[in-house]
């Protein structure tokens, strides 16, 4: 999976208690390739986002990735095909201009969160799941590599609930990250209820 962020020794080594020295460890977001720099900073921290999830979820069996650990609960497998669901729908849709079709309709993260109790039934592990999200954030890179650092203040216009709303590319990419981060949230949270272990957050950053 591809990583944005870097990790670098300091030159100046620090001295611990009894007396050995250690290089420190700097974190550094930088801009993802491939776009221009400014969006590529969002890029990066969706990209960061997004790799915690993917360690969340990678080593979960088949069984565990559909099954609900509570009733009315969703399963982990539709949340990460709902993560990729707005983030399509928000960058090809309400940024490309995508119009909705039949085609569209049948794909497999497509109102994924209807019905929560049929999803284990479709067979889904945790592999295909997070490989038809990483799908859409190619589409997503490809999407943004079109648009420059002055884009960030354009706005684009969506009818909500009969009422018109204009979002800037700003506050939509700052959306993607939000919303990735609550449902990788909600993903840890379930994974716990179900008894099954969750990896070091800082281990997921530094692997």
């Amino acid at each position: 999976m591809h990583r944005r962020r870097r990790v670098t020794p300091l030159p100046a080594a620090i001295e611990l208690p009894g007396g050995v020295f250690v290089n420190p460890i700097q974190h550094q977001l930088v801009p993802a390739p491939g776009v221009a720099a400014g969006l590529g900073f969002y890029l990066a921290g969706m990209d960061e986002v997004h790799h915690q999830l993917f360690w969340a979820v990678r080593a979960m069996s088949d069984h565990d990735i559909g099954r609900l650990a509570l009733p009315g609960a969703h399963s982990v497998g539709a949340l990460v095909l709902h993560i990729g669901e707005a983030e399509w729908w928000w960058m090809q849709c309400v940024i490309g201009g995508h119009q909705l079709n039949d085609q569209d309709c049948q794909a497999v993260f497509w109102d994924v969160l209807e019905a929560p109790e049929t999803f284990a039934g479709r067979g889904y592990s945790a592999a295909f799941c997070l490989s038809e999200v990483e799908k859409i954030r190619r589409q997503t890179r490809e999407r943004l590599a079109a648009f420059s650092d002055r884009d960030l203040e354009r706005t684009f216009a969506q009818e909500r609930n009969g009422k018109p709303h204009e979002y800037s590319l700003r506050w939509i990419l700052h959306h993607l990250i939000d919303h990735e981060a609550q449902h990788k949230g909600q993903i840890l949270m379930l994974k716990r209820m179900m008894g099954l272990a969750n990896p070091d957050p800082l281990g997921a950053m530094e692997s």
